[in-house]
């Protein structure tokens, strides 16, 4: 199983994932588990899915909620939206880099996507409070994943 992190640290809350995965591999016996921090290379993500490994993806999400705000979900069962100019802060968004990999044949039939809800993404680095509090909650979700696939 893999975890991937996906953001900018330098843009205040988009480094939420790579915070996440500090995290992560503080509590969790990580000999099982392939932790990665792509930064903003969607197209690294890409490459890193495996159609037979089970994954979680940790990216900030705008998602119209409150700063914080954690929504886990597997992009088989929502709709994410292909933006019209196909840019984010990552180049392409998920949406594109998913879309890319089931061409590829690489999407996970198991993939899970845990998004939290930025309060800022101006230069800088560190946290905003409310994403800070919300790292505890979204380490919980990848340990449960984890546990479901022991």
């Amino acid at each position: 199983m893999q975890v991937i992190a996906v953001g900018n640290a330098f843009c205040g809350d988009d480094g939420v994932g790579a915070a996440v995965l500090a995290q992560l591999a503080a509590v969790l016996e990580t000999a099982s588990l392939r932790l990665a921090d792509l930064g903003t290379d969607a197209l690294a993500l890409v490459e890193m899915l495996r159609a037979d490994e089970p994954c979680v993806v940790v990216d900030a999400a705008r998602m119209g909620q409150a700063p914080g705000t954690v929504a886990a979900f597997r992009p088989r069962e929502a709709r994410l939206r292909i933006r019209g100019d196909g840019l984010s802060l990552h180049g392409l968004g998920l949406a594109e880099a998913f879309a890319l990999a089931g061409q590829l044949g690489r999407m996970p039939a198991d993939l899970l996507v845990v998004g939290v809800e930025p309060a800022g993404v101006t230069p800088g680095t560190g946290l905003s409070d409310a994403v800070a509090a919300a790292v505890p909650r979204v380490v919980q979700i990848i340990q449960a994943e984890v546990q479901r696939h022991e």
